[in-house]
Protein backbone atom coordinates (compact mmCIF):
# COMPACT_ATOMS: atom_id res chain seq x y z
CA UNK A 1 0.00 0.00 0.00
CA UNK A 2 1.45 3.41 -0.85
CA UNK A 3 1.29 5.67 2.10
CA UNK A 4 1.87 9.31 2.23
CA UNK A 5 5.30 11.03 2.68
CA UNK A 6 4.63 15.07 3.24
CA UNK A 7 2.20 17.60 2.31
CA UNK A 8 2.55 20.91 1.51
CA UNK A 9 0.12 24.37 1.02
CA UNK A 10 0.03 27.20 -0.24
CA UNK A 11 -2.17 29.81 -0.78
CA UNK A 12 -2.81 32.51 -3.22
CA UNK A 13 -4.57 36.02 -4.53
CA UNK A 14 -4.86 36.21 -7.95
CA UNK A 15 -7.19 39.39 -8.59
CA UNK A 16 -9.41 39.62 -11.66
CA UNK A 17 -8.63 42.23 -14.53
CA UNK A 18 -12.08 43.52 -13.50
CA UNK A 19 -14.65 42.73 -11.46
CA UNK A 20 -17.48 40.15 -12.59
CA UNK A 21 -20.74 40.74 -10.80
CA UNK A 22 -23.53 38.37 -10.81
CA UNK A 23 -27.64 39.71 -8.66
CA UNK A 24 -25.97 38.28 -4.96
CA UNK A 25 -22.07 38.81 -5.00
CA UNK A 26 -19.05 40.57 -7.06
CA UNK A 27 -16.26 38.59 -7.84
CA UNK A 28 -12.97 40.54 -8.04
CA UNK A 29 -10.52 38.02 -7.03
CA UNK A 30 -9.60 34.44 -6.85
CA UNK A 31 -7.87 32.87 -3.72
CA UNK A 32 -6.63 29.78 -4.77
CA UNK A 33 -4.90 26.75 -2.35
CA UNK A 34 -2.30 24.40 -3.51
CA UNK A 35 -1.45 21.26 -1.72
CA UNK A 36 1.23 19.36 -2.73
CA UNK A 37 1.92 15.33 -1.87
CA UNK A 38 4.65 13.22 -2.00
CA UNK A 39 3.56 9.49 -2.19
CA UNK A 40 4.80 6.56 -3.81
CA UNK A 41 8.41 8.31 -5.26
CA UNK A 42 5.85 11.71 -7.21
CA UNK A 43 4.26 14.57 -6.18
CA UNK A 44 0.54 14.88 -6.94
CA UNK A 45 -0.91 18.59 -7.40
CA UNK A 46 -4.36 19.69 -5.99
CA UNK A 47 -6.08 22.53 -5.19
CA UNK A 48 -8.94 24.32 -4.34
CA UNK A 49 -10.43 28.04 -4.17
CA UNK A 50 -12.85 30.96 -2.93
CA UNK A 51 -13.94 34.25 -4.86
CA UNK A 52 -12.59 36.99 -2.80
CA UNK A 53 -12.17 35.57 0.94
CA UNK A 54 -11.75 33.02 3.41
CA UNK A 55 -8.36 31.24 1.40
CA UNK A 56 -6.35 31.73 4.55
CA UNK A 57 -9.14 29.54 7.19
CA UNK A 58 -8.85 26.24 4.26
CA UNK A 59 -4.96 26.41 4.33
CA UNK A 60 -4.82 26.54 8.03
CA UNK A 61 -7.07 23.76 8.04
CA UNK A 62 -5.11 21.78 5.56
CA UNK A 63 -2.29 22.23 7.12
CA UNK A 64 -3.27 22.12 10.96
CA UNK A 65 -6.23 19.84 11.30
CA UNK A 66 -5.78 17.50 7.49
CA UNK A 67 -2.21 16.94 7.28
CA UNK A 68 -1.41 15.02 10.76
CA UNK A 69 -4.35 12.52 9.79
CA UNK A 70 -2.62 11.87 6.53
CA UNK A 71 1.18 11.55 6.26
CA UNK A 72 1.81 7.87 7.08
CA UNK A 73 -1.55 6.71 5.80
CA UNK A 74 -2.58 5.12 2.88
CA UNK A 75 -2.43 7.46 -0.52
CA UNK A 76 -5.82 5.82 -2.05
CA UNK A 77 -8.03 8.61 -2.94
CA UNK A 78 -11.02 6.80 -1.28
CA UNK A 79 -9.57 4.92 1.72
CA UNK A 80 -7.75 8.86 2.43
CA UNK A 81 -11.45 10.87 1.89
CA UNK A 82 -13.16 8.30 4.31
CA UNK A 83 -10.62 9.17 6.93
CA UNK A 84 -10.16 12.62 6.90
CA UNK A 85 -14.02 12.75 7.38
CA UNK A 86 -13.87 10.38 9.88
CA UNK A 87 -11.29 12.89 11.88
CA UNK A 88 -13.20 16.01 11.17
CA UNK A 89 -17.04 14.99 11.67
CA UNK A 90 -17.61 17.40 14.59
CA UNK A 91 -16.13 20.02 12.17
CA UNK A 92 -17.00 18.60 8.90
CA UNK A 93 -19.33 17.84 5.76
CA UNK A 94 -19.57 21.09 4.60
CA UNK A 95 -17.72 24.20 4.04
CA UNK A 96 -14.38 24.64 4.63
CA UNK A 97 -13.63 21.39 5.54
CA UNK A 98 -14.89 20.18 2.15
CA UNK A 99 -13.22 22.89 0.20
CA UNK A 100 -10.19 21.52 1.87
CA UNK A 101 -10.47 17.90 1.65
CA UNK A 102 -11.05 18.64 -2.10
CA UNK A 103 -7.24 19.87 -2.44
CA UNK A 104 -6.01 16.71 -1.22
CA UNK A 105 -8.44 14.30 -3.04
CA UNK A 106 -7.30 16.42 -6.07
CA UNK A 107 -4.08 15.81 -5.52
CA UNK A 108 -4.05 11.97 -4.36
CA UNK A 109 -5.44 11.36 -7.50
CA UNK A 110 -3.01 13.24 -9.81
CA UNK A 111 -0.58 10.72 -7.84
CA UNK A 112 -2.23 7.71 -8.40
CA UNK A 113 -2.05 8.81 -11.77
CA UNK A 114 1.67 9.88 -12.22
CA UNK A 115 2.24 6.43 -10.76
CA UNK A 116 0.21 4.37 -13.29
CA UNK A 117 1.48 7.13 -16.31
CA UNK A 118 -2.55 7.55 -16.86
CA UNK A 119 -3.89 10.40 -17.47
CA UNK A 120 -7.17 11.09 -14.95
CA UNK A 121 -9.52 10.02 -17.63
CA UNK A 122 -8.41 7.29 -18.38
CA UNK A 123 -8.09 6.06 -14.63
CA UNK A 124 -11.81 6.68 -14.10
CA UNK A 125 -12.90 4.69 -16.76
CA UNK A 126 -13.49 7.74 -19.74
CA UNK A 127 -12.32 8.55 -23.23
CA UNK A 128 -10.60 11.01 -25.05
CA UNK A 129 -13.55 12.42 -26.82
CA UNK A 130 -14.65 16.18 -27.10
CA UNK A 131 -16.91 17.54 -24.68
CA UNK A 132 -19.00 20.53 -25.81
CA UNK A 133 -18.78 23.32 -23.65
CA UNK A 134 -21.30 26.55 -22.93
CA UNK A 135 -19.66 29.68 -22.10
CA UNK A 136 -20.28 32.06 -19.37
CA UNK A 137 -17.70 34.99 -19.23
CA UNK A 138 -19.54 37.03 -21.45
CA UNK A 139 -22.87 37.08 -19.61
CA UNK A 140 -22.39 39.01 -16.28
CA UNK A 141 -24.93 41.19 -14.84
CA UNK A 142 -23.35 44.44 -14.96
CA UNK A 143 -22.56 44.30 -18.42
CA UNK A 144 -25.21 45.92 -20.92
CA UNK A 145 -27.28 44.62 -22.96
CA UNK A 146 -25.39 45.46 -26.48
CA UNK A 147 -22.18 44.21 -24.85
CA UNK A 148 -24.43 40.75 -23.48
CA UNK A 149 -25.68 40.50 -27.56
CA UNK A 150 -22.00 40.99 -28.88
CA UNK A 151 -20.84 38.34 -26.07
CA UNK A 152 -23.52 35.82 -27.57
CA UNK A 153 -23.07 35.90 -30.90
CA UNK A 154 -19.42 35.72 -30.70
CA UNK A 155 -19.64 32.66 -28.07
CA UNK A 156 -22.33 31.05 -30.62
CA UNK A 157 -19.77 31.37 -33.99
CA UNK A 158 -17.09 29.93 -31.52
CA UNK A 159 -18.79 27.00 -31.83
CA UNK A 160 -20.09 27.07 -27.88
CA UNK A 161 -23.20 25.09 -27.03
CA UNK A 162 -24.52 27.85 -25.06
CA UNK A 163 -24.81 30.88 -23.58
CA UNK A 164 -24.77 31.24 -19.91
CA UNK A 165 -26.38 35.02 -18.64
CA UNK A 166 -27.09 36.45 -14.92
CA UNK A 167 -30.17 37.57 -13.99
CA UNK A 168 -31.93 39.16 -10.48
CA UNK A 169 -31.81 42.61 -11.11
CA UNK A 170 -35.75 43.42 -11.59
CA UNK A 171 -37.74 41.31 -13.61
CA UNK A 172 -38.39 43.86 -16.49
CA UNK A 173 -34.98 44.57 -17.23
CA UNK A 174 -34.14 41.09 -16.93
CA UNK A 175 -36.49 40.23 -19.50
CA UNK A 176 -35.63 42.12 -21.96
CA UNK A 177 -31.93 41.40 -21.48
CA UNK A 178 -33.06 37.72 -21.79
CA UNK A 179 -34.81 38.35 -24.90
CA UNK A 180 -32.44 39.96 -26.51
CA UNK A 181 -29.73 37.47 -25.88
CA UNK A 182 -32.18 35.30 -27.23
CA UNK A 183 -33.00 36.68 -30.31
CA UNK A 184 -29.58 37.24 -31.13
CA UNK A 185 -29.17 33.45 -31.16
CA UNK A 186 -29.07 30.55 -33.50
CA UNK A 187 -31.15 27.74 -32.83
CA UNK A 188 -27.90 25.65 -32.20
CA UNK A 189 -27.12 27.63 -28.94
CA UNK A 190 -28.73 27.19 -25.42
CA UNK A 191 -29.25 30.27 -23.92
CA UNK A 192 -28.83 29.71 -20.13
CA UNK A 193 -29.73 32.10 -17.50
CA UNK A 194 -28.65 32.15 -13.93
CA UNK A 195 -30.53 33.55 -11.13
CA UNK A 196 -27.34 32.86 -8.24
CA UNK A 197 -29.71 32.52 -5.63
CA UNK A 198 -31.63 36.09 -5.96
CA UNK A 199 -35.36 35.09 -5.92
CA UNK A 200 -37.96 34.31 -3.54
CA UNK A 201 -40.61 31.53 -4.95
CA UNK A 202 -43.43 33.95 -6.15
CA UNK A 203 -40.99 36.19 -7.77
CA UNK A 204 -38.97 33.45 -10.25
CA UNK A 205 -42.24 32.14 -11.17
CA UNK A 206 -43.43 35.06 -12.21
CA UNK A 207 -40.26 35.49 -14.05
CA UNK A 208 -40.15 32.12 -15.35
CA UNK A 209 -43.21 33.02 -16.87
CA UNK A 210 -42.47 36.32 -18.42
CA UNK A 211 -40.28 34.62 -20.54
CA UNK A 212 -42.01 31.18 -20.74
CA UNK A 213 -42.73 31.70 -25.11
CA UNK A 214 -38.73 31.58 -24.56
CA UNK A 215 -36.63 28.11 -25.63
CA UNK A 216 -34.50 28.74 -22.41
CA UNK A 217 -32.37 25.72 -21.51
CA UNK A 218 -32.22 26.30 -17.94
CA UNK A 219 -32.98 28.33 -15.21
CA UNK A 220 -30.02 27.94 -12.54
CA UNK A 221 -30.24 28.61 -8.97
CA UNK A 222 -32.55 31.10 -8.68
CA UNK A 223 -34.00 30.06 -4.97
CA UNK A 224 -31.82 30.42 -1.16
CA UNK A 225 -29.05 27.56 -1.34
CA UNK A 226 -30.40 24.17 -0.45
CA UNK A 227 -33.80 24.85 0.22
CA UNK A 228 -35.09 21.51 -1.62
CA UNK A 229 -39.05 22.19 -0.72
CA UNK A 230 -38.68 25.48 -2.43
CA UNK A 231 -36.92 24.00 -5.07
CA UNK A 232 -39.29 21.44 -5.54
CA UNK A 233 -42.73 24.35 -5.65
CA UNK A 234 -40.92 26.05 -7.89
CA UNK A 235 -39.98 23.24 -10.43
CA UNK A 236 -43.69 21.83 -10.20
CA UNK A 237 -45.06 25.17 -11.41
CA UNK A 238 -42.81 26.40 -14.23
CA UNK A 239 -41.42 24.54 -17.66
CA UNK A 240 -38.41 25.67 -17.44
CA UNK A 241 -35.76 22.83 -16.35
CA UNK A 242 -33.96 23.95 -12.96
CA UNK A 243 -30.54 23.62 -12.27
CA UNK A 244 -28.53 23.67 -9.29
CA UNK A 245 -25.57 22.20 -7.38
CA UNK A 246 -22.63 24.46 -7.41
CA UNK A 247 -23.07 25.41 -3.59
CA UNK A 248 -24.15 21.55 -2.80
CA UNK A 249 -20.94 20.35 -0.59
CA UNK A 250 -21.33 16.71 -0.54
CA UNK A 251 -23.33 13.70 -2.69
CA UNK A 252 -25.98 13.34 0.45
CA UNK A 253 -27.70 16.92 -0.83
CA UNK A 254 -27.92 16.12 -4.32
CA UNK A 255 -29.75 12.78 -3.05
CA UNK A 256 -31.85 14.65 -1.15
CA UNK A 257 -32.77 17.15 -4.23
CA UNK A 258 -33.06 14.25 -6.71
CA UNK A 259 -35.25 12.66 -4.05
CA UNK A 260 -37.60 16.13 -3.63
CA UNK A 261 -37.82 16.22 -7.32
CA UNK A 262 -36.16 19.61 -6.99
CA UNK A 263 -33.53 19.64 -9.92
CA UNK A 264 -33.51 18.86 -13.21
CA UNK A 265 -29.65 19.19 -13.91
CA UNK A 266 -27.15 18.22 -11.74
CA UNK A 267 -24.08 20.68 -10.92
CA UNK A 268 -21.61 19.54 -8.70
CA UNK A 269 -18.04 21.60 -8.05
CA UNK A 270 -15.09 19.48 -7.59
CA UNK A 271 -13.91 21.62 -5.20
CA UNK A 272 -17.04 22.31 -3.07
CA UNK A 273 -17.75 18.97 -3.23
CA UNK A 274 -14.97 17.51 -1.78
CA UNK A 275 -13.03 16.32 -4.70
CA UNK A 276 -12.97 13.96 -7.42
CA UNK A 277 -14.32 10.90 -5.51
CA UNK A 278 -17.97 12.66 -4.17
CA UNK A 279 -17.98 14.18 -7.94
CA UNK A 280 -17.84 11.00 -9.44
CA UNK A 281 -20.63 9.54 -6.90
CA UNK A 282 -22.94 12.54 -7.77
CA UNK A 283 -22.45 11.41 -11.40
CA UNK A 284 -23.62 8.15 -11.19
CA UNK A 285 -26.84 9.51 -9.50
CA UNK A 286 -27.67 11.63 -12.68
CA UNK A 287 -26.73 8.28 -14.86
CA UNK A 288 -28.88 6.46 -12.59
CA UNK A 289 -31.78 8.96 -12.31
CA UNK A 290 -31.30 10.16 -15.87
CA UNK A 291 -30.69 13.68 -15.14
CA UNK A 292 -27.90 15.81 -17.25
CA UNK A 293 -24.53 17.14 -15.14
CA UNK A 294 -23.44 20.05 -16.36
CA UNK A 295 -20.26 20.66 -13.83
CA UNK A 296 -19.47 24.20 -12.07
CA UNK A 297 -16.20 26.07 -13.39
CA UNK A 298 -12.70 24.43 -13.22
CA UNK A 299 -12.38 23.23 -16.52
CA UNK A 300 -8.97 21.69 -16.66
CA UNK A 301 -10.18 18.96 -14.01
CA UNK A 302 -14.06 18.67 -15.16
CA UNK A 303 -12.76 17.88 -18.85
CA UNK A 304 -11.76 15.17 -17.38
CA UNK A 305 -14.18 13.31 -15.16
CA UNK A 306 -16.97 14.70 -17.94
CA UNK A 307 -14.74 12.19 -20.07
CA UNK A 308 -15.53 9.28 -17.85
CA UNK A 309 -19.36 10.69 -16.86
CA UNK A 310 -22.15 9.99 -19.59
CA UNK A 311 -24.19 11.62 -17.76
CA UNK A 312 -22.19 15.08 -18.41
CA UNK A 313 -24.50 17.07 -21.10
CA UNK A 314 -21.71 20.02 -21.35
CA UNK A 315 -19.24 21.38 -19.04
CA UNK A 316 -18.67 25.55 -18.32
CA UNK A 317 -16.24 28.28 -19.50
CA UNK A 318 -15.91 30.60 -17.21
CA UNK A 319 -13.95 33.76 -15.89
CA UNK A 320 -9.80 33.15 -16.89
CA UNK A 321 -8.63 34.46 -13.76
CA UNK A 322 -6.99 30.78 -13.10
CA UNK A 323 -5.64 30.37 -16.09
CA UNK A 324 -3.18 33.11 -15.60
CA UNK A 325 -1.33 31.12 -13.30
CA UNK A 326 -1.06 27.49 -15.35
CA UNK A 327 1.52 26.35 -17.82
CA UNK A 328 -0.53 25.56 -20.37
CA UNK A 329 -4.16 26.72 -20.21
CA UNK A 330 -7.17 24.36 -21.05
CA UNK A 331 -8.56 25.85 -24.64
CA UNK A 332 -11.78 25.23 -25.79
CA UNK A 333 -11.55 24.15 -29.95
CA UNK A 334 -14.94 25.02 -31.82
CA UNK A 335 -16.40 25.34 -28.42
CA UNK A 336 -15.07 21.62 -27.30
CA UNK A 337 -13.10 20.53 -24.81
CA UNK A 338 -10.29 17.95 -25.25
CA UNK A 339 -9.06 16.33 -22.06
CA UNK A 340 -4.97 16.29 -21.99
CA UNK A 341 -2.74 13.78 -22.14
CA UNK A 342 -0.02 14.41 -19.08
CA UNK A 343 -0.45 11.92 -16.35
CA UNK A 344 -2.49 12.67 -13.53
CA UNK A 345 -4.83 15.50 -14.08
CA UNK A 346 -2.19 17.94 -15.68
CA UNK A 347 -2.45 21.10 -14.44
CA UNK A 348 0.42 22.50 -13.64
CA UNK A 349 1.29 26.13 -12.17
CA UNK A 350 3.93 29.25 -12.58
CA UNK A 351 3.69 32.66 -12.15
CA UNK A 352 2.45 32.48 -8.55
CA UNK A 353 5.08 34.18 -6.35
CA UNK A 354 3.34 37.78 -7.24
CA UNK A 355 0.29 36.27 -5.46
CA UNK A 356 1.63 34.28 -2.58
CA UNK A 357 -0.09 35.21 0.39
CA UNK A 358 0.67 32.48 2.83
CA UNK A 359 1.75 28.81 3.62
CA UNK A 360 4.28 27.52 1.05
CA UNK A 361 5.14 29.28 -2.14
CA UNK A 362 5.22 27.07 -4.90
CA UNK A 363 7.34 29.69 -7.22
Amino acid sequence: MTTIDSLRVGHYRIPAEAAHEDATQSFDALELIIVEIDAGGVTGVGFTYTIGEGGAAIREFVSETLSPLLVGNSAAPRDAREHLRAGVTFVGREGISELAIAAIDIALWDTLGKQLDAPLYELLGGSRDPIPAYDTDGGWIHLDRETLVKNANEASDSGFAGVKMKVGSCLATDEARVRAVHDTLSPETDLLIDGNCSYDIPTARRFANRINDLDIGWFEEPLEKGDYGAYEDLRAAVSVPIAAGENYYNPTQFKQAIASNAIDILQPDVCRIGGITPWMIVADLGDVWGLPVSPHYIEPIHVHLAAASPAVSRIEHHSTVLDRVLVDPLEPIEGMYVPPTDPGHGVEFASLDAFHVGGEDFG
